[in-house]
């Protein structure tokens, strides 16, 4: 055998290898780039949230703690635009349906939303084994003021 079929069969022999280890090496880099974008893109919605709700109250029940309700604007939902299919993605999507929730309110001159639920829908992804998930915020949004 000559040399050259001996170097070009050993080349062979690690070129799967390497192909497979560069493979690994870009999904690692791939899954730190994406947890890091939604560690960020979470810090930025809880900003927004804590904003959010300086300005509004949230609650479940169908009033505000010493409180009353002086003007009942009216339903409010709002839908994740996020299909979440991991539990990064499922917070995400409830974090940011609960912004445009308070967004929404805000925007009809609310100071509060009573009865504040939320509620998941979920479907499989057609040819996939996947399992979706998308969150829905609804309430009423009403005027409340201190009993004083």
């Amino acid at each position: 055998m000559s040399t050259a079929a001996v170097q070009t069969s050993s080349l062979m022999t690690w070129l799967p290898l390497a192909a497979i280890l560069l493979a690994v090496s870009i999904l690692i880099k791939w899954g730190r780039q994406n947890r890091h974008r939604d560690t960020m893109r979470l810090n930025q919605l809880d900003t927004a949230l804590a904003s959010i709700r300086e300005q509004l109250f949230l609650v479940s029940t169908e009033s505000v703690p010493e409180r009353s309700i002086v003007k009942t604007i009216g339903f409010v939902e709002s839908m994740s635009g996020i299909e979440a299919t991991s539990d990064a993605d499922y917070l995400l999507a409830e974090r940011e349906a609960l912004l445009a929730l308070g967004k929404q309110a805000l925007a009809m001159g609310a100071n509060a939303i009573v009865g504040l639920r939320k509620t998941n829908t979920h479907y499989d992804q057609a040819g996939s084994q996947w399992r979706v998930s998308r969150v829905t915020y609804l309430g009423t949004a009403v005027v409340v003021k201190s009993k004083v």
